[in-house]
């Protein structure tokens, strides 16, 4: 069976709108990789454009994804480091004082 380009997009479209969802919710582990089916024909010129815009889409939420996961790990960084500076411990005691 072939499948249709057009088919294809829509669904590339409707699966872009489902996982930018489960981004912004913050179900990151629920989300999945397009996989397009592997007997498309060659795409049809009139259809490049939309491929692309959908293209631009799906990296433009790869990169907020990874922005979202740098942030969350910055902060994870920070909320283990002691929220105050210990100062050292003198060494040394003054009996004249």
């Amino acid at each position: 069976m072939t499948h249709s380009w057009m088919a294809t997009l829509d669904a590339f479209e409707s699966h872009l709108d489902a996982q930018s969802e489960l981004v912004e919710d913050g179900r990151y582990d629920e989300v999945v990789a397009f996989a397009p089916p592997a007997d498309l024909p060659a795409m049809p010129r009139p259809l490049v454009n939309r491929a692309s815009e959908l293209l631009a889409r799906a990296h433009a939420l790869t990169e907020r994804a990874g922005a979202i996961r740098d942030e969350t790990a910055r902060r994870l960084a920070q909320s283990r480091r002691p929220a105050f500076a210990q100062r050292p411990v003198s060494a040394y005691v003054d009996h004249q004082a």
